[in-house]
This record gives structure tokens, C-alpha cells and sequence, in this order.
């Protein structure tokens, strides 16, 4: 019994003064640490979407065989930058491996990844990514007529973007910005041209031209941590947002309308949002009060948008607040208003959706299978989803959509309605005329002729 007193009491000491080696400012203990999927999702998902197939960045895949081509060709991306400045190359090299800055680097990952790879190869390490990574952005990516790119194939660059944005495969800010000081690099003009050119969340086209790039970044914020990071965070600013709008006298625990196709038989229509966040879903009645519009974030999805959407999810699901789980959130709404291939060629001819995939099909099984198992946020888009409901129960709503699917599904059957309320005008003023018209001057000799049968 008193060996397991002490058991207990170590038990309860480990959970009242728990022990930890990490402070609680540091990345391990925040949004900056990039964590291992491996074993949190199924093993066919995880090969497929995340592990890089082309280019490895940071330490959980740089000894993939499959790698090697392009790992191969890293010294030669320095190279590129540095162009033979010995000493410059030298210096950055050994600032990166100081004990404090090479601890903060470290410290970005999971540490029994790290346990057999010293400081110095380590540094070694992150150098050549930063370098990697600016390269792509930089040259490849923006097509440098006076850069030979033939050392990457077509459908290498397409894969190593896709690489970038994977969870498992980050690299800390701190070390790229670090290599763009040294070798003059605009980095944030690259960056918010780079990250605008690969979100899938896009703004609406506007008819003048403009020089802005509407990302927010800076390279020098301490609060961009890594490229994923990033991105994340401009999908999901919640600057002047409406994102989650609460009405608290009109709360709801469930919602019972299915899909696009039957909110726009009640009257709502579905329109794309200025807005590039995700944070953002507005509800707005229409002029005529069974007309309603709801605007949403505008994705586009095409090869990459799984990649991306999946690796961002998983972020949140690791690392992110339950409140900021705004990825996650959306898809869960997408997936509960598409049910049907019909239902994402109304958010298609809407521009809510901009596909280039190939069918309808293949965009309604995309999010339908990633929103399988999601859970959103209890209070995203609450009063949005309110709003939403209210409309859909609105007799005046039911009516006008039984109307319309009786009487105005073919132009036939419009004609025909048409018609119809014509005759019964017509026929309305008629009866009025006979009954309640005033009297004219003829009407009493008419009424003389009459008494005497001379009509």
C-alpha cells in the first residue's frame, strides 16, 4: 500500500506541478511548432496527401530516397543566391548555428526527429532549404528568362508547390528571412505575390487594374512562423469581419435544410464575397422580402486544392485554437450545402466555386469527403446559419417555392399562368363595368325602348 501511495502521489504531483522541459513561450507549446501527421490520419492519406513527392524542406523527409533528385541540387540553389561570396555564405552559416539561434530552430520541431541530427548538420540543413525555397518562389515560379530552369521538369514544379504547403514539410521563417537580408531579396514583395498567386481563396475581379496584392504580410513579423502558417493565417483574417454575428434571443442546435438546390428554391442566393477570409459569411435580405442572399469566401478548386485544404485542416486540428478553426469551419459549411453535383453548379454560375477540375461530380465528392468526421467551430457562421433557418421556415418562403416549382418550372407553364391571370383580369374589369359602371346619356332611352318591346 505504500509503494502505491506513492505512485498515486507522483501522479497527482506530475498533474498539479506538471514538468516540462519546453517554457510556455517557446514553439513547442505553440502555434509555431510544426508537428508529425504520421499516425493521426489513415496511412493511404497520409502518403498521398502529405509527404512531399518532389522536395523536401526541414528534417522529416530529408532522407527520403525519393527525394534525392532535387536534394541533390540544393548546394547549387545556394549557389544561385550567394554567387561564390565565401565569406558572406560563412558568416550567415555561423550565425544560424549560434547556441540561441540554433536551439530557437530546433525547437520548430518534434523532438525525437531531431535526436540524431547534430547542430551542424542541422544548420546545414536549414540553410540549404531556405535557399531551396526562396529559389523556387523566386526563379521558378516567376519564370526568370536569365535563370536556367531546366534542371526542374514541368511536373516537378508543379508538385513542389504543392511540397511547400505541406504541414510535415516547413522550414522557420527566421532562417529565410535571414538568407534574403543577406542576399538582397524583397522578400515580402515575392512573398505576397507568391502567396496571392497560390491561394485558393481568390477575391472577386474587379474591373480596374491594381498594383496591391491584397496579403497580409510582412517578413519581418514575429508572428509568421512558417509558409503554411502564413497562408493560413491570411485565409483566415478576421479583420472587420461579420464571422461569427451571434444572435443570442435566436440560437439554434440544429439546422434542417439539405443543400443549395433547396435554399434556392425558398429564395436565397448564393453570391461571392469581396472578402478573401474565410471568416466571413454574410446573410442579407433581398428587396422583395421571399429574396434573401448569402456571400461566401470564393474558393477555387482545382489539383492542388485537397493538398492545401487537408494540410491547413490538420494544422488546426494540431496546433490552432478551437475559435480559429476557420478552415475547418468552411469546409463543414461547404459540405453541408452540397449534397449533388447540382448543387455546385449553383455555387459554380455564381462564382462562389471557380473549378477546374473536371465535373461537378468530382467537386462534390472532394468536399464531401473531406468534411466526413470534421467538426466546425459550435460558433461559426452562428447567426448566418440562423438567419438562414428563419428564412427556410418562413411560410410565405414555402409558398413562394411551391409556386414556383408548380407553375414556373418549363415556359410553357409560365405562358400558361400568365395567360390565365390575364383572362381572370380581363373577365374582373368586365364584371365591374356591367355591374357598377356609371350611367351613360343612352342609358334611359335604352331603358323607355325596353319597357316598350321596341328592343
Amino acid at each position: 500500500m505504500h509503494h502505491g501511495d506513492d505512485k498515486i502521489n507522483e501522479y497527482i504531483d506530475s498533474i498539479i506541478h506538471p514538468k516540462t522541459n519546453a517554457p510556455l513561450n517557446s514553439p513547442q507549446s505553440s502555434t509555431k511548432r510544426i508537428p508529425l501527421v504520421q499516425g493521426m490520419v489513415s496511412k493511404t492519406d497520409y502518403e498521398k496527401y502529405y509527404v512531399p513527392k518532389v522536395v523536401s524542406v526541414g528534417p522529416y523527409h530529408h532522407t527520403n530516397d525519393k527525394l534525392q533528385p532535387v536534394q541533390n541540387l540544393k548546394p547549387w540553389f545556394v549557389e544561385k543566391f550567394f554567387k561564390g561570396k565565401r565569406d558572406t555564405l560563412k558568416s550567415l552559416y555561423t550565425k544560424l548555428l549560434e547556441p540561441g539561434m540554433v536551439v530557437f530552430l530546433r525547437s520548430f520541431y518534434e523532438e525525437k526527429s531531431m535526436k540524431d541530427i547534430i547542430d551542424t548538420e542541422f544548420t546545414y540543413m536549414m540553410l540549404l532549404d531556405a535557399c531551396s525555397v526562396l529559389y523556387y518562389t523566386q526563379f521558378i515560379y516567376f519564370r526568370d528568362p536569365e535563370d536556367d530552369i531546366s534542371k526542374f521538369k514541368s511536373n516537378q514544379i508543379v508538385l513542389a508547390h504543392q511540397d511547400l504547403f505541406l504541414l510535415e514539410n516547413q522550414i522557420p521563417f527566421e532562417v529565410v528571412t535571414q538568407v534574403a537580408q543577406v542576399t538582397d531579396i524583397d522578400l515580402e514583395r515575392r512573398f505576397k505575390i507568391f502567396l496571392y498567386a497560390s491561394s485558393i481563396v481568390t477575391p472577386l475581379r474587379s474591373k480596374t487594374k491594381s498594383t496591391s496584392v491584397p496579403f497580409n504580410f510582412s517578413p519581418t513579423s514575429k508572428t509568421n512562423y512558417h509558409l503554411l502558417h502564413v497562408l493560413h493565417f491570411s485565409f483566415t483574417d478576421k479583420t472587420d469581419t461579420t464571422m461569427i454575428n451571434e444572435s443570442p434571443s435566436h440560437k439554434r442546435d440544429t439546422y434542417n435544410y439539405r443543400n443549395v438546390s433547396e435554399l434556392v428554391d425558398v429564395g436565397i442566393h448564393f453570391m461571392p464575397s469581396s472578402r478573401m477570409s474565410l471568416a466571413r459569411v454574410e446573410f442579407s435580405k433581398g428587396l422583395l422580402r421571399f429574396l434573401a442572399h448569402v456571400k461566401l469566401p470564393r474558393i477555387t478548386v482545382n489539383d492542388s486544392t485537397k493538398y492545401m485544404l487537408l494540410n491547413m485542416i490538420t494544422y488546426e486540428t494540431c496546433l490552432c485554437e478551437i475559435k480559429d478553426a476557420w478552415v475547418t469551419s468552411y469546409v463543414c459549411f461547404l459540405d453541408s450545402l452540397i449534397d449533388r453535383p447540382e448543387d455546385v453548379k449553383i455555387l459554380r454560375k455564381s462564382w462562389v466555386l471557380e473549378t477546374s477540375l473536371g465535373s461537378d461530380e468530382e467537386v462534390a465528392k472532394l468536399f464531401n469527403e473531406i468534411g466526413t468526421d470534421l467538426v466546425p467551430y459550435c460558433n461559426a457562421y452562428l447567426g448566418t446559419r440562423d438567419e438562414i433557418q428563419r428564412h427556410y421556415d418562413n411560410w410565405r418562403n414555402t409558398l413562394f417555392s411551391q409556386l414556383k416549382n408548380e407553375y414556373f418550372n418549363s415556359p410553357w407553364a409560365m405562358f400558361a399562368v400568365l395567360g390565365a391571370l390575364i383572362a381572370l383580369f380581363l373577365g374582373c374589369v368586365q364584371t365591374y363595368y356591367t355591374r357598377w359602371s356609371p350611367k351613360g346619356e343612352c342609358d334611359d332611352l335604352c331603358t323607355f325602348l325596353k319597357i316598350y318591346n321596341h328592343i
